[in-house]
């Protein structure tokens, strides 16, 4: 079976009998006299023969899959709602808990519950992962709130815990050590004492969350004027639970005669630590300045097998040991390629093979 919904789909989830797609778009305010931004879900019964199963609209929009998750017959979904013309807040955030019906039921979700606005004013959400009946969600302008969110209670749900950092996490990724509960998220670092100059670095964060009512970072790690591709796609990400080893595309690029780089960084994770192990290094400062390379790239992967990672990106592929950091062998896919001059494309400006 079929069905259709307003808007553009901007997102997707799936469990391993329903998948429920998020469409972005726009919904008549006769109060205000004024169209808002709105999220029409669709769900689907994946358990046999896909078929309709669920509809439902709630105002504001999900970041990313992650901003939704199908618990105990009752999908949570985070979103922001942009309003421009308020002069207090031009923002809200919600995690919104909608009961999935039954066959007996009909097939709209109703809204069983909702938070209160999340984080402070203005700020929009820039991350969120659920474990159980808890969500966790970053929110960002100029400081990164690290809220923890009690959803054991579908028509109450509510902040329990919160924490307040410089910077912002983009993706995060819950992990465990010693007996441990633990978030790492991945984002950016910002300067305390001039925010608005902008992102300076990646910034790798270690959230304990054993007390949800006291979240902590135990230790983070940032990577000064370095970007990952891992902040917003989610595949270049890896972490090894038997090895404690975090694996991250990371990009530098100034412009000048050193301190380019296009490669990847594996880390050290411990209880209290993160710690840059080596580099790969997919590119020497010269081939990025100077090289000829062609129209299109690759997005950033690792695979890991036999003690072993083998990293993807832009116009190479390399293995390397996983613990001694000794390059295995390298590829490099433009050499065949017998570019001229006029098709010579720079490094950094070149678009991804789709």
């Amino acid at each position: 079976g079929g069905a259709f919904a307003p808007g553009y789909i901007r997102s997707i989830y799936s469990s391993q009998n329903s998948t429920f797609t998020f469409n972005s778009g726009y919904s008549y305010n006769p109060e205000l006299g004024q169209w808002e931004s709105s999220t029409f879900i669709l769900g689907f019964d994946i358990s046999g023969d896909p078929s309709p199963l669920a509809i439902a609209e709630i105002p504001g929009e999900p970041i990313n899959q992650y901003a939704a998750d199908l618990f105990d017959g009752h999908l949570r979904v985070a979103t922001t709602k942009w309003h421009w013309w308020n002069d207090v807040s031009t923002t809200t955030n919600r995690i919104f808990v909608l009961k999935v019906p039954d066959e007996t039921e009909g097939s709209k979700m109703n809204v069983a519950g909702f938070t209160k606005h999340l984080g402070k004013i203005n700020e929009s959400i820039f991350a969120v992962r659920y474990i159980g009946d808890k969500g966790y969600v970053v929110t960002f302008e100029q400081k990164d709130p690290f809220l923890v969110v009690d959803l054991s209670n579908y028509t109450d749900p509510h902040v329990v815990g919160e924490l307040e950092i410089p910077g912002f996490s983009s993706y995060l990724h819950p992990i465990e050590i010693d007996g441990v509960q633990l978030m790492l998220g991945i984002g950016q670092h910002v300067n305390e004492s001039d925010p608005w100059a902008g992102w300076d670095g990646v910034k790798i964060s270690l959230f304990d969350i054993t007390n949800s009512s006291n979240p902590i970072e135990r230790t983070n790690f940032i990577d000064k004027n370095a970007y990952s591709n891992a902040q917003n796609d989610f595949k270049s990400f890896r972490y090894l639970a038997a090895s404690q080893k975090l694996i991250l595309p990371k990009s530098e690029y100034n412009y000048g005669a050193e301190g380019n780089f296009d490669g990847f960084v594996v880390y050290n994770i411990t209880l209290d630590s993160i710690t840059s192990s080596f580099e790969i290094q997919h590119a020497s400062n010269d081939e990025i300045r100077f090289g000829c390379w062609y129209s299109t790239h690759m997005p950033p992967r690792s695979l890991v097998f036999k003690s072993k990672v083998m990293t993807i990106l832009s116009h190479t592929v390399k293995s390397t040991d996983l613990y001694d950091g000794d390059e295995e062998w390298k590829l490099n896919l433009d050499d065949a390629l017998g570019l001229n001059e006029t098709e010579c494309q720079p490094y950094f400006m070149t678009g991804y093979i789709d």
